[in-house]
């Protein structure tokens, strides 16, 4: 009797142990389908949009804009209803790249990109130019890891776009990134 008790918590255990295993798999199979879509299928999205971060930071914001805007007309005009080129406003195009990148980038890249776009609605002037840099290399460092898997530094990326880059604004970059680290981890702000 106490063998036939064994024989059947063994049978038991090792049903629901299948049965995990088996809801583990699947869904781990559910999201690296999901991945290899996203990466098939929006691989030329995604390089336009890393193009994209990538010239705010090496060219400016208005060429970038402007760059953007026509090379991508149709698809800004069919997404906001609009007949006429001349009527798409930079809005609509910054609209149509945080779509984007938000479709294709993780979760820790799209709140950067929120931190970006806070700060240039909020400071356009000079003195917030070197957050901005900071915010778009994150952007653009962490968008490379996303697509490629390959990790950059964003005082590399600073280094090849700013030449003075002393001490002084080294700090400043760190600083930013201890800031940024904190706020897009750890502080909810409601």
């Amino acid at each position: 009797m106490d063998e036939n008790i064994v024989t059947l918590i063994q049978i038991v255990v090792t049903i629901i142990i299948a049965f995990i295993t088996a809801f583990l798999t699947n869904s781990n199979e559910r999201k690296k389908q999901t991945t290899v879509f996203f990466k098939q299928e929006g691989i030329k999205t995604q390089q336009e949009i890393l193009n994209f971060w990538c010239s705010i930071l090496f060219y400016d914001y208005d060429s970038t804009i402007n760059k953007y805007k026509k090379n991508n007309t149709k698809r800004i005009m069919e997404d906001n209803n609009i007949t006429k080129p001349s009527e798409i406003t930079d809005t609509m195009v910054v609209k149509v790249v945080q779509r984007d990148s938000y479709m294709y980038s993780s979760k820790i890249t799209i709140k950067y990109i929120g931190n970006y776009m806070q700060e240039i609605f909020k400071e356009r002037e000079k003195t917030a130019i070197m957050k901005q840099m900071f915010l778009v290399s994150k952007i653009i460092c962490n968008m490379k890891y996303d697509f490629t898997g390959e990790r950059t530094s964003v005082m590399d990326l600073l280094k090849m776009k700013i030449n003075d880059l002393d001490f002084k604004k080294k700090l400043k970059v760190y600083w930013y990134e201890v800031k940024y680290f904190f706020i897009s981890n750890y502080i909810r702000i409601s």
